[in-house]
């Protein structure tokens, strides 16, 4: 190995290295931690795409369901079916759901129109500039968080452990959170990985 190679080499080697620890940084400072399981989840107000407001602490004394959601991942279209008769089930029972759509691109129109689609039962609020999916560090879609009565994360992670978007689930995460907190019962699995699309975030 001569001299040139060995000096080319070097250089090589160091500019892929200064360029993954750049990129390591750079997502450590993108991507908040996600809020604690036991943690009070921040408030925020946010508009559905029928422009009406809504706030976390406007649904205090309920379990809240929030479900990071993206029209345009095939892994939140194929969970919404469920997620729909989900929240059919327990709506009278003191349980919300409500969606946040944080995808730089998606706009309320279009927002509306695929809810409109698919007969979303719940409303979809928009987080422009994913502000508050920074906040909470909401990384996927769809990823779930579930609030107890006293404003605390209960459950986070996935929606259940379904393999892909048309995947048959054997276990279903949200579901027995929501009923391991009607019943008064420790959630079994309070947290679990969440997979899907990543948010697409705005560049900053």
């Amino acid at each position: 190995m001569n001299k040139k190679y060995s000096i080319t080499l070097v250089a090589i080697l160091t500019i892929t290295v200064t360029t993954i620890a750049f990129f390591r940084i750079m997502i450590k400072e993108t991507f908040a931690e996600s809020v604690s399981v036991g943690a009070i989840m921040p408030d925020f107000k946010l508009k559905d795409y029928n422009g009406n407001e809504h706030t976390l602490s406007q649904y205090k004394g309920k379990i809240v369901v929030i479900e990071f959601c993206s029209q345009e991942c095939p892994f939140s279209r194929g969970a919404d079916p469920d997620l729909i008769k989900l929240s059919e089930k327990y709506k009278d029972r003191g349980v919300v759901f409500l969606g946040i759509d944080s995808h730089f691109k998606t706009t309320p129109e279009d927002i509306k129109k695929y809810a409109n689609e698919i007969k979303k039962t719940y409303p979809i609020l928009k987080d422009f500039e994913n502000k508050y999916a920074d906040l909470v560090g909401a990384k996927v879609t769809p990823e779930i968080f579930v609030i107890d009565k006293d404003g605390k994360v209960a459950y986070h992670g996935a929606f259940d452990n379904r393999s892909g978007p048309n995947g048959t689930p054997t276990e279903k995460y949200t579901e027995n959170a929501i009923e391991a907190l009607l019943s008064g019962k420790p959630i079994e699995k309070p947290e679990t990985k969440a997979w899907g699309c990543t948010i697409k975030r705005v560049q900053k």
